[in-house]
């Protein structure tokens, strides 16, 4: 573990990195749904929401010990299904399903609420943007299909720059690309083992946003919504409230 890490909030904010799945993209909980209703299962999308935030967290864990992205993609929908409680007898095939429609059209292409608005402002703000994501290779197609396009200086997808988080060299990637700098630069993640400890290790203030609540001991900034992130930037004092 570092030693020392970089402040809570830079004195001056002109970077903003962000992940994608979970901060900008939500998965297609109501095509989910619709799988689901089709095989005379319910659930609601607060429920789905909540089992990918809990997938999310698993799955970053193996993928960072070896788990190969096929495998470990399936091993997330298990999760995701479990806490739907979805019978385990109708897994493999509503995955099979999703798998060829993650393919062909992608799954993770709804904007998260307030986000495409959140991103618009700090734009708007003059400050440099990126998104760093581990991905598959088609995260920047994804964000263009949830209204991203041309909001971000540059997207840097794990899958395409051969190194993933919580690795620093990706978050060192995006800066390069818009010639920004780690202590002027903070990044958004939702998960800490990766997104906060990469962003540390870049020397990068990270800001955890945790919106299903499932980091209350984080010793991370930790905020509820996206929408709370450019008043956070622009804040001069006082201490990080818990969500």
């Amino acid at each position: 573990m570092r030693e020392e890490v970089p402040p809570a909030r830079p004195a001056s904010v002109e970077t903003v990195l962000l992940d994608a799945g979970g901060v900008l993209l939500d998965l297609d909980y109501p095509f989910l749904r619709r799988l689901l209703q089709a095989r005379g299962r319910a659930a609601t999308l607060d429920d789905l929401s909540r089992g990918e935030a809990l997938a999310r967290v698993e799955i970053q864990r193996r993928v960072r010990s070896g788990g190969k992205v096929r495998e470990v993609w399936r091993d997330y929908f298990h999760i995701l299904l479990g806490h739907a409680k979805v019978p385990g007898g109708l897994h493999e095939e509503i995955i099979d399903t999703l798998w060829e429609a993650h393919d062909r059209f992608g799954l993770w292409t709804v904007a998260i609420p307030g986000a495409l608005s959140t991103v618009r402002q700090l734009r708007e703000q003059g400050l440099r943007l990126g998104v760093v994501s581990n991905a598959e290779g088609q995260v920047e197609r994804d964000l263009a299909a949830a209204g991203y396009e041309g909001l971000f200086h540059t997207v840097v997808d794990s899958a395409l720059v051969g190194v993933e988080k919580p690795d620093p060299r990706i978050f060192e990637i995006a800066l390069e690309r818009i010639g920004g700098k780690p202590e002027t630069c903070i990044f958004m993640g939702d998960v800490p083992a990766v997104d906060v400890e990469g962003a540390r290790a870049a020397d990068i203030a990270p800001v955890l946003l945790d919106r299903h609540d499932l980091y209350p001991d984080s010793d991370t900034p930790r905020l509820k919504s996206i929408e709370e992130l450019p008043q956070w930037i622009t804040r001069s004092s006082g201490e990080d409230s818990p969500v």
